[in-house]
């Protein structure tokens, strides 16, 4: 950090309310956390200061850049990464998942919330968000199963595309498992529709099928 009792914050958020909110948000608060840059790209920010010790970045900007690509090329510069994502963006999860990203706060969470996470990752620490949705563990042949009836597959096209092949019935039966484990964790999943929002969440499809 610049100092013992400061830590310099830039936001990368194309949302300019977000980014004016944020600022607001720690100029009003005792909190060593100091904003000192927005911009609406991440080489934007990168030509406005670089001596950053967090960056709260949003997982979904307008300019083509991935999440993952954003948190790669400001980790490789020093920063440390700190994703701030809509709570209907869950595909944040993986991202956080994959990448040197320090931690994750949900734009529906309190303010405080996300003045303790910057300080928290800027002292060498991980945030793990309070309202972050259970996680599923499914077995690779559930994985399997979901991934290809999610992506729009029928029954007979995924039991045919599966390594080795299955009958249809399996298929119905690994999707109830799935279903349930879902369920459990209280994210429903008992349509096509909601399995295929929970494996864009869970990184199992790529973000782009979320547009379709």
């Amino acid at each position: 950090m610049n100092g013992a009792d400061r830590i310099l914050v830039g936001v990368v958020d194309d949302h300019d309310l977000m980014v004016a909110g944020i600022r607001a948000l720690l100029s009003a608060h005792n909190s060593p956390a100091r904003f000192v840059a927005g911009a609406r790209t991440v080489p934007g920010l990168i030509r406005v200061r670089r001596d950053l010790d967090v960056v709260v970045l949003d997982v979904r900007l307008g300019d083509g850049s991935t999440a993952e690509e954003n948190v790669h090329t400001l980790s490789s510069r020093g920063h440390t990464v700190l994703l701030h994502a809509d709570s209907a963006h869950r595909e944040a999860l993986p991202v956080l998942a994959r990448t040197p990203a320090r931690g994750l706060v949900w734009k529906n969470d309190p303010a405080r919330t996300l003045m303790q996470a910057i300080v928290t990752v800027a002292r060498g620490g991980l945030w793990s968000s309070p309202s972050s949705p259970k996680t599923v563990d499914l077995t690779h042949r559930e994985t399997e199963v979901l991934r290809l009836y999610a992506s729009g597959l029928k029954y007979a096209e995924t039991a045919a595309a599966l390594q080795p092949p299955v009958s249809v019935e399996s298929v119905k039966t690994y999707l109830s498992r799935i279903r349930r484990r879902y369920d459990e964790a209280g994210r429903p999943a008992s349509t096509r529709i909601e399995l295929r929002q929970r494996a864009l969440e869970d990184g199992l499809l790529p973000p782009e099928l979320g547009r379709l």
